[in-house]
């Protein structure tokens, strides 16, 4: 007798639980809200460029997420080092984070903080594994401090500024005193040796990917949970649809207003997820224009309201058209949430201005796109690895999770909890 599953959301966490049962055998329905697949792993084609509308990267730590890729034969690269600098309070600097020795040169970090940051890598590495992408590893860790106060107590003032901070907030563009130390302790675990890998074609590539020969239903905004003693309800704005089982890979947010007879202590622990916004901008140029430093990163004390500024054609070369660039400006959360409120153009302007305050004057460019998200990024604030633990170990039959909130904001964590959940249901 065939089986059936059907998957609230077409972001990554829901694609790769959908290809995986289907590869099983499993009979797969994905519904997604929005027009189009992809949540933030989107990417569009503008002006000759590749441009991806959420997550832009994955890391070589990423490991089964570059084995899927690799499963599904999609090309990545290793994007071009770029020559970044830090803004700082006393100018523009150069630092490597990977570098050992580009870390023991940078001239504000006091040799007490080098010595303890080097020491800290050194010892990371004897220590039980960690990974950013399984909350139960992180969980033990997860005791009630944050990035900052851990940082502080562990590092000394300069090297949590310029190396801690730095190391977190221009991924992440939440505040490094808003989430768990837990996160930092395994960055700090894979931090050696660690580099980017870009996905041919962008995120969407990916997405498309595992969409291939799943059955998915766009404009299908869920409503309600039904779950019955033998099979799954799930109304949406299209109708209706029942199965064996449903796996719901939405955001948390999303996920805390669907009616049903979803589990009370489920829905507590989701509604208690936070999440940060961005904005994301990118200025489009017909042209090469020139600038004094592709990368820039503010660092140092003090709230930052830019989290980076990227030059795309040297970073990421395939993305951009021959005699073109594109620049890339990301928001920290605390100006996102300032500025996402406002009307495109004058949200725009403000950013900008913020921009050109570290990066210097920007050309004026020939195309602009604009991506402001109220729920970009999940917060793992102390105490989110626990719960998230706790959450996933309680045991269920009909309806299962996946999504990168059970986990914090990566791919990585869409991809293993939609894995498990597929995992969870064949094992049923």
């Amino acid at each position: 007798m065939s089986r059936s599953c059907v998957v609230v959301g077409g972001g990554v966490a829901g694609l790769t639980a959908a290809f995986r049962l289907a590869n099983a055998g499993i009979r797969v329905t994905v519904l997604e809200a929005e027009p189009s697949i992809g949540g933030r792993g989107r990417t569009e084609q503008v002006g000759g460029c590749v441009v991806n509308t959420g997550a832009g990267f994955i890391a070589s730590f990423y490991d089964d997420t570059r084995a899927l890729m690799n499963e599904l034969r999609i090309p990545t690269f290793e994007p071009e080092k770029q020559p970044g600098v830090v803004a700082t309070p006393f100018g523009k600097l150069p630092l490597d984070f990977r570098s050992p020795r580009r870390l023991v040169e940078f001239p504000l970090i006091s040799t007490t903080g080098k010595a303890r940051a080097l020491s800290l890598f050194a010892q990371s590495f004897l220590r039980r594994p960690l990974h950013i992408g399984k909350p139960g590893s992180l969980a033990h860790l997860d005791r009630g401090s944050t990035i900052e106060s851990w940082g502080r107590r562990r590092l000394g003032e300069t090297a949590y500024q310029y190396l801690l901070r730095a190391s977190v907030e221009p991924f992440f563009y939440f505040g490094a005193d808003q989430a768990s130390s837990a996160l930092a302790k395994a960055l700090v675990r894979h931090g050696r040796g660690w580099h980017m890998l870009a996905v041919d074609g962008g995120m969407g590539t990916f997405c498309d990917a595992l969409s291939k020969g799943v059955e998915v239903r766009t404009g299908c905004k869920a409503s309600e949970i039904e779950e019955r003693a033998q099979s799954v309800l799930v109304h949406h704005s299209g109708g209706s649809i029942e199965a064996d089982h449903a796996i719901i890979a939405m955001p948390a947010p999303a996920i805390a207003r669907l009616r049903g007879n979803l589990g009370e202590e489920d829905r507590a622990q989701i509604a208690a997820v936070r999440y940060v916004p961005n904005v994301l901008l990118y200025f489009g140029y017909e042209r090469k224009i020139t600038y004094q430093h592709p990368l820039v990163t503010p660092a140092g004390p003090g709230k930052h309201p830019i989290a980076r500024i990227r030059a795309i054609s040297e970073w990421a070369p395939p993305y951009v058209a021959e005699g073109k660039e594109m620049i890339s400006v990301h928001a920290t959360s605390w100006r996102s949430a300032e500025l996402i409120e406002l009307e495109p153009e004058q949200m725009i302007n403000e950013l900008r201005r913020d921009a050109e305050t570290i990066f210097g004057r920007l050309a004026d460019p020939d195309w602009i796109r604009v991506y402001p998200r109220k729920q970009a990024v999940v917060l793992p604030e102390p105490g989110h690895y626990r719960r998230m633990r706790t959450f996933l170990r309680r045991p269920r039959k009909r309806v299962l999770y996946a999504g990168d909130w059970l986990t914090g904001s990566t791919i990585e964590g869409a991809v293993r909890t939609g894995s498990s959940a597929a995992e969870a249901i064949l094992l049923l």
